[in-house]
């Protein structure tokens, strides 16, 4: 029997995230994974402003030594391509910025990354290769049956913490919902590309809205070693409305949009086509209660409109840490605070995204909205905007 505080279930950036701020505050923890490191994770591979905020509270130290990895490409700034064309291209490589305020990098870099920079020893411990297969409360925590390189263990803890992705067993095993149906759902693919053509100097994000696409997008995001993350997603409503083919619809745009096809000239697969469930935040998933706590995706910590997760799943695990001291300080085990913490914290960005969800669903709309905020003025305006808010985080 291992007796700990906190059990994580799951390390990808937000378990390994809430592992490193255990740490700092030297909170007894144990974190596992079921998965042998370094492994491959279906994503965007899109690191935001917000990322580097986090790894900077770790330690400054951390993000220095990140952005200076050789599989994490800077990207200093992103674009949006219209249907017929149009491009709202914003470049920060000259706003001042201590490192680049994007990065890129395959998640197998970046969730080793994040578990290779563990501190050895001190207040917490990893398990890879240790899959939960049983939950129960037990009288002062929660008592997990987990399967560890072949070996039946039993774990016993204060506090739960689910982080282990799209598909959490902690929130099964506690009886909760999920809200993976289609309302709070995004589905999307990847495929990794080699000699993608067309890509800004300062590996600029590609955004791309296609008429058949709508309200969903077409990415490409460049990756180190001429590499490209490459795929599209959209909400599952309107997969299922419009009867699409995630994949079908890949291979026709990059035969038929103008704007998409010339990059793939003489460009080159990676692998096969991957797909996935993205839940996305909605304050009626309960992510916070009696000694336990959701983290990253298994929290549905994905901003609705871009898909963006490994920012708010790392910024989730940040907040919870400081809801675990508060919780050992008081003696009160109860997260409903940080569930409320957490959606007050993302209330305008939830309600925002959602709303683009609706407004951009028919080109009608977007060429005109595109055109507007092409205009200089409002261009410059809201790239100072940006600048001051991105200036604020790192």
């Amino acid at each position: 029997m291992h007796q700990v505080d906190v059990c994580i279930v799951g390390a990808g950036p937000a378990g390994s995230t809430l592992s490193h701020f255990l740490h700092k505050l030297n909170i007894d923890h144990l974190l596992i994974d079921k998965s042998q490191f370094p492994r491959d994770k279906i994503c965007g591979d899109g690191i935001t402003v917000d990322v580097l905020n986090v790894l900077k509270r770790i330690d400054p130290l951390l993000l220095e030594k990140f952005s200076q990895e050789s599989e994490m490409l800077p990207s200093w700034g992103f674009c949006f391509n219209g249907p017929k064309g149009q491009e709202l291209r914003y470049d920060f490589k000259e706003a001042g910025f201590p490192v680049a305020p994007f990065f890129t990098s395959r998640r197998m870099d970046l969730d080793d990354f994040l578990i290779r920079e563990l501190p050895e020893g001190g207040s917490g411990e990893f398990w890879p290769e240790t899959e939960l297969k049983g939950l129960q409360r037990i009288e002062d925590g929660f008592e997990a049956l987990v399967n560890r390189q072949g070996r039946e263990e039993k774990i016993r803890c204060k506090i739960i913490i689910g982080a282990e992705g799209e598909k959490p067993v902690v929130t099964r095993y506690l009886g909760l919902e999920h809200f993976r149906e289609k309302d709070h759902l995004l589905a999307a693919i990847r495929i990794y590309y080699k000699d993608l053509k067309g890509f800004d100097p300062g590996n600029h994000l590609e955004f791309f809205f296609d008429p058949h696409l709508l309200p969903g997008y077409f990415w490409a995001f460049p990756l180190s070693n001429n590499e490209a993350n490459v795929g599209l997603g959209m909400l599952s409503t309107s997969i299922a409305a419009k009867k699409i083919n995630l994949k079908k619809s890949f291979e026709e745009i990059i035969q038929r949009n103008p704007h998409i096809a010339p990059r793939f000239e003489g460009a080159v697969a990676l692998e096969k086509t991957k797909g996935w469930g993205l839940p996305i935040m909605t304050p009626k998933r309960q992510i916070g209660g009696e000694g336990y706590a959701l983290i990253g995706d298994a929290g549905g910590m994905i901003e609705a409109f871009t898909g963006k997760g490994i920012g708010p799943g790392m910024m989730s695990a940040r907040i919870a840490s400081e809801h675990i001291e508060k919780a050992f300080a008081e003696k009160d085990f109860n997260f409903q605070a940080y569930h409320e913490h957490m959606y007050r914290y993302y209330r305008s960005e939830i309600k925002h995204t959602y709303r683009l969800q609706k407004s951009l669903k028919h080109t009608w709309i977007l060429n005109p909205v595109m055109s507007l905020a092409s205009w200089s003025p409002l261009t410059r305006y809201a790239e100072d905007r940006m600048i001051r808010d991105f200036l604020k985080w790192v």
